[in-house]
């Protein structure tokens, strides 16, 4: 049986994102400081405010997943993951897009 909030979290994926922003492979910020001011940007609180990210997500199998490989080039993978982040749902897309959608 899939959790209700697996289940509310694909239905509410149609929404507008109250938050965005586009994260570079091989940037100057890692993933995660991409994902958590993206939701700093959402809720208005402080990184230090919010729970830790590692609570939530393995944050080292997304950039393992969607990261390119150890030698440096990129990995034919297209999608997206999303997961439940203090009452948002937060997108993160393959190409390095973040979406935050609220979700009450």
């Amino acid at each position: 049986m899939v959790p209700p909030e697996v289940s509310q979290t694909v239905l509410k994926g149609t929404s507008e994102p109250v938050a965005s922003a586009q994260y570079s492979w091989g940037g100057n910020m890692t993933l995660v400081q991409t994902i958590v001011e993206t939701m700093v940007s959402a809720t208005g609180r402080s990184p230090e405010e919010l729970s830790p990210l590692h609570h939530v997500v393995d944050v080292d199998a997304l950039e393992s997943i969607f990261g390119p490989r150890g030698n440096g080039t990129l990995r034919p993978v297209t999608g997206e993951i999303s997961f439940m982040y203090e009452n948002y749902e937060v997108v993160v897309k393959s190409h390095g897009r973040v979406l935050v959608h609220k979700t009450n």
